[in-house]
């Protein structure tokens, strides 16, 4: 199965420190719950509902499983830059829960990196189960151990409070966009 970082980026992640999180009951990455498997994204991700999963939380707009695997490939040659992450329901195989993390190299800062929190979205059937934040967590404890000097996110006014839950904080500033 071709995933688009190597899966022991996760496993070796450290989870004595939950940073002032807490799970009730206890998940880790390693153990995100009962018939759940948390591991990088795969390649054949396309056929076990990742499209369906990402329309959940925006349009996925059109795809075909050529531009998948073609964007997969593109992605997972970027060794470092790309650490998209999924839960997969192993009696289902559905892909339930994902969390994309960009490594973006600066030249500031003596050449560091900045990482950006992508497309945070569990399943509506599989939420109330701290994935969300089981999610969260991974992204900021890879972002530390890829080197990042700081980590960031876009989220709707309401979803605040949950991410302030993480260290992360409303800096007030503007956000500009211009889409194409």
């Amino acid at each position: 199965m071709a995933l688009i970082f190597d899966e022991e980026l996760l496993r070796g992640l450290d989870f004595e420190d939950l940073e002032g999180i807490s799970f009730n009951p206890a998940i880790t990455q390693n153990d995100p719950g009962e018939n759940l498997h948390m591991r990088p994204l795969s390649r054949d991700d396309y056929n076990h509902g990742y499209y369906k999963l990402l329309g959940q939380l925006t349009s996925p707009g059109e795809h075909t499983k050529e531009l998948f695997e073609a964007r997969f490939d593109e992605m997972s040659r970027c060794a470092g830059t790309y650490f998209t992450f999924v839960i997969e329901d192993t009696n289902t195989k559905d892909i339930v829960a994902s969390c994309s993390l960009a490594v973006e190299k600066k030249f500031i800062r003596g050449c560091a990196s900045r990482g950006r929190i992508e497309d945070v979205v569990v399943d509506e059937s599989y939420r109330g189960k701290q994935l969300g934040k089981l999610l969260v967590l991974v992204a900021k404890k890879l972002a530390r151990s890829a080197g990042c000097y700081k980590l960031t996110l876009d989220c709707e006014t309401e979803k605040i409070p949950f991410y302030e839950k993480f260290g992360l904080k409303n800096e007030e500033c503007v956000y500009m966009v211009h889409r194409f």
